[in-house]
């Protein structure tokens, strides 16, 4: 209320007011100019000595020259459109303070000056050296040294003292400056830049400040850039080209390297190539050590296979040549992706390096081969890929069979329960490898007793016939129908064309019970077999009477004769 008397209400202190006020406000900001990059829409020439600082995008086909020597603000970014093109013949370096990486063995040059007769060199590392490393100056060496700063108290009256360095492969040693602290006289900092040495490059210590050129058209460089963070995906071309603490280049599109030094890696490789990209390194001069000129790497790597229960094997992948266990696309490295027929076959850099030029100008190339397996109740079919293909994704197709159940034949249109029945079946196997297959018979809509539960195998490109023995213990018309058993193996497959067979009805029925009328027959056998039994007695017993008579008629003749004799 005013003074007045007359009373005011705050709308915008209501909660419903104040979320209509802050998007009203929002509103108004969004309103507002934004404030844009540089724009070089048309041809500029750059040729003073200043500080580009901020974003620049190059457009609409305009050439932006940098001819003069330019330091470059940290978080500066460049973005040079397609079609358009940026020349860089003079310098461009980052403000950035540098530091002097040490590869694995480093002879560290430092400017002394003569600065007096004795005095203390400081060496302030850019972090903490937490692994031992060897220090050796002037023939005194100190090992497995640790810690952020070290200290060493000797002469001074020289031009150049040389630090040798031994480092350890678990960490990266780096120098930020030395400080030379001569007896009697003012401290003199040597800064990194102001170091040199074998197996010794500037760098930015943390890539995240640098400055940023994203190349959609057209680089050319024929001067020297320092500390740029450079992105490829259209047309590189370094000629003459001085490139410190570049590395790595990542180019999507073209590089061509042409009578250029690339130093300074802060990583294994001064440039990396992704996937197709094309790279051509001639009469250049790379980091060098265990820093790769080049690498190519592709972003993903996977095969195409028939179905889920395929794997596959690989040899010999990669920058280190590993093989791999049995994969499947449900062992993939993304969860999101199980079940779609990819396999992943690799799941980091270093197996997805297919090429590659070492420090020494060696060119590589990946040797790596692999194999695809299918094991099913039919046999295990392989195939080979002896030369695994340089891209993010192939297909393979395995060989299967292709089995068609041409016919199933019975013997004859009727039989009797309980008792065989030949039945034949025929099945072509068009496919170009073998397949040991089983048959499920039924009939009657229950399993058939087929006389058998074999597997049966047939031969590539061939047609087998199979003898089985049909036996019913039902009467009536019935059909035995018999399939061809497909393994979930081959999910998704066609390996059967025709599956099922059937015979035509047949009749089945029960043997007639005949048993009455053999009770005549049984009879009559009975009463000739009990005659022949008494005639063979007889005649037997004849035979004995007379065998009896004959003995007995000999004995007497010859008693006979003892009783008669000659008188003398």
């Amino acid at each position: 209320m005013n003074e007045n008397g007359v009373q005011f209400i705050c709308l915008v202190c209501r909660p419903q007011y104040m979320r209509r006020a802050f998007l009203l406000t929002v509103i108004i900001l969004l309103s507002q100019p934004m404030v844009s990059a540089t724009d070089i829409s048309e041809d500029v020439e750059e040729d003073s000595n200043d500080t580009l600082s901020g974003e620049y995008l190059v457009t609409n086909g305009a050439t932006w020259t940098i001819s003069g020597d330019y330091e470059i603000a940290e978080d500066t970014t460049i973005v040079v459109e397609e079609g358009s093109t940026m020349v860089v013949s003079g310098s461009m370096n980052a403000e950035t303070s540098p530091q002097l990486n040490l590869a694995g063995t480093a002879n560290v040059l430092v400017p002394v000056g003569n600065l007096g007769e004795s005095g203390t060199l400081r060496i302030i590392f850019a972090q903490e050296v937490l692994y031992g490393i060897t220090i050796e100056i002037n023939n005194e060496s100190t090992e497995n040294w640790t810690g952020s700063q070290y200290d060493w108290i000797g002469g001074m009256d020289l031009d150049n003292l040389t630090v040798n360095i031994t480092t350890h492969p678990f960490q990266i040693s780096a120098i930020s400056n030395i400080t030379l602290s001569p007896q009697g006289a003012t401290p003199v900092l040597r800064d990194a830049e102001q170091l040199s040495g074998e197996g010794t490059s500037l760098v930015i210590p943390d890539r995240a400040n640098a400055w940023s050129i994203d190349v959609q058209g057209t680089l050319v460089v024929t001067g020297s850039i320092f500390g740029a963070a450079i992105s490829c995906s259209g047309t590189c071309t370094l000629n003459g080209a001085q490139m410190s603490s570049t590395g790595p280049i990542e180019v999507s599109g073209s590089i061509t390297v042409t009578d250029s030094t690339l130093s300074g890696g802060i990583s294994d490789e001064d440039i990396i190539i992704w996937d197709d990209a094309s790279v051509e390194w001639t009469n250049s001069t790379g980091t060098g050590g265990v820093t790769d000129n080049w690498v190519n790497i592709l972003t993903t790597r996977t095969v195409g296979v028939q179905n889920g229960y395929v794997v596959f094997y690989g040899y010999n992948l990669g920058y280190d040549s590993v093989g791999t266990s049995p994969l499947g696309d449900n062992n993939t490295f993304d969860l999101a992706n199980q079940g779609d027929n990819v396999i992943e076959i690799t799941d980091n850099e270093r197996k997805r390096m297919v090429r590659w030029q070492d420090g020494n100008g060696d060119l590589h190339v990946e040797s790596a081969s692999g194999k695809v397996v299918l094991a099913t109740p039919w046999g295990t079919y392989e195939k080979d890929i002896p030369n695994l293909p340089h891209v993010n994704h192939f297909d393979i197709i395995l060989d299967t069979p292709s089995l068609s159940f041409d016919s199933l034949v019975a013997s004859d249109d009727e039989n009797n329960v309980n008792s065989r029945l030949g039945v034949m079946a025929t099945i072509t196997n068009t496919g170009i490898v073998d397949a040991t297959f089983i048959l499920e018979c039924t009939s009657n809509g229950t399993d058939a007793n087929v006389g058998t539960t074999v597997s049966y195998t047939a031969l590539a490109d061939s047609t087998i016939e199979i003898p089985m023995n049909w036996d019913s213990a039902y009467e009536g018309d019935l059909i035995l129908e018999c399939e061809i058993f497909t393994p979930y193996h081959f999910e998704g497959l066609e390996v059967v064309t025709t599956s099922t067979a059937s015979t035509e009805p047949v009749s089945w029925s029960e043997v007639e019970d005949n048993s009455s009328n053999l009770f005549l027959p049984i009879t009559i056998g009975v009463v000739v077999a009990v005659i022949l039994y008494v005639v063979m007695m007889r005649m037997k017993l004849n035979k004995d009477l007379m065998k009896e008579h004959l003995t007995s008629a000999v004995f007497d003749e010859e008693e006979g004769d003892e009783d008669t004799g000659t008188i003398e």
